[in-house]
């Protein structure tokens, strides 16, 4: 996906969420974080930086306040890639950064490779799980 597309649907899914039925979404009392992180990897460095996400991802599922965490990559430019993480709140994502799977990501971006990086937050009004 291009950011452009991802925008969009990002767009599409707020005006939708407005609109939304209770059937498939979730109700909060305040709506879960949606983060969209946006990286530029040397490319020399992508298989590394594929194998850390690959820890990072899969223990991220795992945690009781992470519902979404998603690694795209851009179909126009190899070496730039996407994470949709979504959490029940801030509490969730200080947990998440303490994690040993985070610290796979934490320790690849130390390491030099991350060319560009850019994070949005944003509330997740209307997501699947």
């Amino acid at each position: 996906l291009t950011f452009a597309c991802m925008l969009r649907a990002a767009t599409h899914a707020v005006r939708a969420g407005a609109r939304a039925s209770a059937v498939g979404s979730r109700a909060f009392s305040t709506a879960p974080t949606a983060i969209l992180v946006t990286v530029d990897i040397e490319p020399s460095r992508v298989e590394a930086f594929r194998a850390a996400m690959a820890i990072d991802a899969a223990g991220s599922r795992l945690e009781p306040g992470c519902h979404r965490f998603d690694l795209l990559e851009d179909k126009d430019v190899s070496n730039r890639f996407m994470f949709y993480e979504v959490y029940d709140d801030d509490e969730a994502i200080k947990f998440h950064k303490t994690t040993d799977h985070y610290k796979a990501w934490a320790d690849f971006k130390a390491e030099g490779g991350v060319l560009n990086q850019t994070v949005a937050m944003t509330s997740a009004v209307d997501f699947t799980k």
